[in-house]
């Protein structure tokens, strides 16, 4: 299907076309298919899609199509979650957009204000932001959201997480222009639902992955056993060994685990690098920007590096630990399974004592195809899972769709006041928005 016979009557840009086929963008995805004619129809949208389905195209070509050269106010806006997220999501929209004279300007913590400020003086028609940053720059009226008329909510569950709701709706109560509102993101929580329901106006709802599955065609999914959690390192170790991964990411659930991970990789002579809530802005991007030009080839990382974060030709996500649901278990492996990459990636999960019953039970709930793997060689300490005695058990207290979120906002003080709290400086973690 070609770009052109996929939006029918609607006039696009030729510009437009050709930019996308110079990038080597003659189909859409499914996301972009759905989404991009109702976005240029003005139509509010809610995208439900994995990651690496496309989701920035889905609205960047709308806002492309749709900000005119001579505009002199800020007229589109993208929210997103982290630092590294907003330079993405402006690397791909200045791609296709060189046609054109698109003043674009990133809102971020982790980078310099001044150069941001003085960025925002020369009134682009785009600005792609975090949070915290924004507000910021919002309350010392560096920033004038006064004629929005497109507004983007990327990565809304991730931003549910980091505690930016209340910022989020601060943001559009900030806009006083009527504008058009998308929200994408992978998952649904009820807090998200609510927000586009007090926001958003009739919104079209386009749902590509409601059970948020990966091509099997794209992603084959494996588990291996341990016979005790003393030996679980040992087997990762073998397991490295014996599939030498060109680009691999192996996920902690503690910072401590990846920390002493990285630590006897790096005794073995394994070139990684980690990263996790405890480094700098500037160690994480220096630990990224190894891992992006091939100078090391595994990551070992928390769950913090699960979301918004695009690496091509990631051929192995080892799970460490077994997440704690389906929604970080598919946002762990999403990072492999990516539109546009060359491999089929692996995800292995390695399984080990406590961790089995959940392991079954995610299992179970995910309904995807999940078989033990067959390396080269006979790992020393690896047993058959028994799913057995685990079958007809009930479900454990906290294990669901999405995460359990505490009592009352996860980002209000105790005085009820908003905060914005946490590391603003922009980033992979913690309120690393602004």
């Amino acid at each position: 299907m070609s770009i052109k016979l996929v939006f029918n009557d609607i006039e696009i840009d030729k510009e437009l076309i050709s930019s996308l086929r110079k990038e080597g963008i003659e189909e859409p995805t499914e996301i972009q298919e759905k989404a991009i004619p109702l976005l240029l129809d003005g139509e509010d949208v809610i995208g439900q899609a994995n990651t690496g389905t496309g989701k920035t195209l889905a609205f960047g070509i709308p806002i492309v199509q749709m900000i005119k050269n001579e505009t002199r106010d800020i007229e589109a806006l993208v929210l997103v979650p982290t630092r590294e997220l907003s330079a993405q999501v402006s690397k791909e929209i200045k791609k296709i957009s060189r046609y054109k004279s698109l003043r674009m300007t990133k809102v971020c913590g982790g980078e310099s204000p001044n150069i941001q400020k003085a960025s925002i003086r020369r009134n682009p028609s785009l600005v792609v932001a975090t949070p915290g940053r924004l507000i910021d720059f919002i309350e010392r009226g560096v920033v004038n959201l006064d004629w929005v008329k497109f507004l983007v909510i990327d990565e809304a569950d991730t931003m549910l997480e980091m505690g930016f709701i209340e910022d989020i709706e601060f943001i559009i109560r900030s806009i006083e222009n009527k504008h058009q509102t998308a929200l994408f993101s992978a998952t649904f929580p009820q807090p998200i639902v609510q927000l586009a329901k007090k926001y958003q106006t009739q919104a079209k709802k386009i749902m590509i992955h409601e059970d948020n599955k990966i091509s099997e065609e794209k992603l084959e999914q494996y588990y291996l056993c341990v016979n005790s959690e003393r030996n679980k390192q040992d087997l990762l170790i073998e397991l490295i060994e014996d599939i030498k991964p060109e680009k691999g990411i192996i996920f902690c659930r503690t910072k401590s685990d990846s920390n002493r991970i990285h630590k006897v990789l790096r005794g073995l002579e394994i070139k990684a690098v980690v990263i996790n809530g405890d480094m700098s802005q500037s160690q994480r991007d220096r630990s990224m920007r190894n891992f992006k030009d091939k100078r090391t080839r595994i990551i070992v990382a928390t769950d913090l590096l699960s979301r918004g974060i695009h690496v091509e030709n990631v051929d192995y996500i080892i799970n460490y630990n077994v997440p704690k649901n389906r929604d970080s278990y598919f946002h762990r492996i999403g990072r492999t399974a990516r539109i546009g990459t060359e491999v089929i990636g692996k995800a292995i999960t390695i399984v080990a004592g406590r961790e089995t019953r959940d392991f079954v039970e995610l299992k179970r709930e995910i309904k995807t195809n999940i078989t033990s793997f067959k390396g080269k060689q006979i790992y020393r300490y690896e047993i058959p899972l028994d799913e057995e005695s685990f079958a007809k058990s009930g479900r454990r207290n906290g294990r669901g769709g999405s995460p359990r979120y505490g009592r009352g906002s996860p980002n209000r003080s105790s005085s009820g006041g908003r905060r914005y709290g946490g590391n603003r400086s922009g980033g992979y973690g913690g309120r690393s928005g602004g």
